[in-house]
């Protein structure tokens, strides 16, 4: 019994931090982020963490014990790590309005981003895509508002910054 927590344990902490490398990616270069919300994440970090603890049960061979070892060692950061975005996604970022495409395929959240005295307050915008995918189209620092009108069924401006999302258009500043 074991062995299998040992292994799946493993595999599942390995799947969450390439999640949580292409989710940093995204965020830099403002692709569609694939990963789940952080909460679901840091859930999943916290079931590899403790099936990762009752994998040292295993004591089979030097691989399943350096499994383990592996196991525990990228589960617990990560799992701070995540619990970290999740404080930042539930207090440090306010929804401030919600634009929709004319045609209604095309939702826009945007947010008051406030990281708190030594920083000023930004505006983000993310377009909502299947499932849980997310991209960040819009980012202004320093800005509290935002102003948004649709020209189209594609193109939106935001703070007099036009937009084409067929074309891949973001800005940020």
């Amino acid at each position: 019994m074991g062995r299998k927590y040992n292994l799946w344990s493993f595999i599942l902490c390995l799947l969450l931090l390439v999640l949580s490398l292409q989710s940093l990616y995204a965020s830099y270069n403002q692709t569609w982020q694939v990963a789940p919300p952080a909460l679901t994440l840091w859930l999943l970090t916290v079931i590899a963490f403790v099936t990762g603890i009752i994998g040292f049960k295993d004591e089979s061979s030097r691989r399943a014990r350096w499994r383990s070892w592996l196991t525990v060692l990228i589960a617990f950061p990560l799992s701070a790590i995540f619990l970290l975005g999740v404080a930042v996604n539930t207090f440090a970022r306010e929804p401030i309005e919600t634009a929709q495409s004319p045609d209604s395929k095309i939702i826009v959240d945007f947010y008051t981003l406030n990281g708190g005295a030594a920083t000023s307050i930004s505006v983000t915008g993310i377009v909502n895509g299947p499932l849980w995918f997310k991209k960040r189209i819009y980012y202004e620092d320093p800005m509290h508002m935002v102003d948004v009108e649709w020209e189209n069924n594609h193109t939106i401006v935001i703070n007099n910054h036009p937009l084409n999302l067929d074309k891949g258009g973001i800005f940020s500043d």
